[in-house]
C-alpha cells in the first residue's frame, strides 16, 4: 500500500470564503480571529511563493523582511477583493507581484 498524497494546496476555497468572511464581519475581535486561524498562513506562504518565483534582487533588507512586507501590502489591501469579481488566489498573486516589481525596480534605479 503506497502513502497517502498529501495536499499541498495553501490557498484553498476555504481561504477564499475566509477573505469574505473577514470583509463583511464588523467585528475586530472576529476579524483578527478569522485571519489568524484561516487566512494568515496563507498569506505568508503566498508571500513566500511569489518572491521565490519571479527571484527579485534588488532589496537592501532579508527575504524575511521582504516577505513581511508583501503579507502587510495583502493585508492592506484585503478590503478591495470583491466576491465575484474572480478568484482570492489570483488577486492576491497580483497585488504580491505588482508590490515586488514597484519595490525592485526603485531599488534598482538606486543601485
Amino acid at each position: 500500500m503506497g502513502r497517502k498524497k498529501k495536499d499541498k494546496n495553501y490557498f484553498t476555497l476555504d481561504t477564499e470564503h475566509a477573505i469574505i468572511e473577514y470583509n463583511n464581519c464588523d467585528n475586530q475581535l472576529d476579524r483578527e480571529k478569522i485571519y489568524r486561524e484561516r487566512i494568515q498562513y496563507s498569506f505568508h506562504k503566498l508571500a513566500e511563493n511569489v518572491l521565490n518565483t519571479f527571484k527579485f534582487s534588488y532589496f537592501d533588507v532579508s527575504k524575511e523582511d521582504v516577505q513581511m512586507e508583501v503579507v502587510s501590502t495583502l493585508i492592506e489591501k484585503i478590503h478591495m477583493f470583491k466576491e465575484g469579481k474572480g478568484k482570492a488566489f489570483s488577486y492576491f498573486t497580483i497585488v504580491a507581484r505588482n508590490y515586488l516589481i514597484l519595490n525592485n525596480n526603485s531599488n534598482y534605479k538606486r543601485y
